[in-house]
């Protein structure tokens, strides 16, 4: 029993084949252009519940940590390129891309659409 009860630990460690983490399987939505973005850069903004259902939705953009959290929140979670448009501001998404913690699929799917984004993250030592 020892030999089989082995063999199936070993099996229930792995994942089933083909499988792919979820970060590989989720949806990310990335803009057409940056220019498209036009969202609020100043102001009290409340983001509807399918962007974030947290109970914190409410965001004042004159405070630099709730202003990257909205960017975070709505580059993670917008369901459609509209989600991107109303929400964020390609300028202002620029100049927050470096401080933005993002899931590395996330960041990849933009940064292989806008190198821009890439070229504004400074350089690893």
């Amino acid at each position: 029993m020892g030999e089989l009860s082995e063999h199936m630990d070993s099996d229930m460690a792995r994942p089933p084949v083909g499988y792919l983490p979820y970060g590989e399987r989720k949806p990310y939505v990335v803009a057409d252009s940056l220019a498209a973005l036009k969202g609020p850069t100043c102001g009290v903004v409340s983001l509807p519940r399918h962007l974030d259902w947290s109970g914190r939705a409410e965001y004042d953009l004159s405070r630099p940590a709730r202003l990257v959290g909205m960017y975070k929140v709505v580059l993670s979670e917008a369901g459609s390129v509209e989600d991107l448009c109303a929400w964020l501001d390609g300028g202002l998404l620029l100049q927050l891309w470096p401080s933005l913690w993002l899931p590395p699929q996330l960041r990849r799917r933009w940064e292989e659409r806008f190198p821009e984004l890439a070229a504004a993250r400074p350089v690893a030592a």
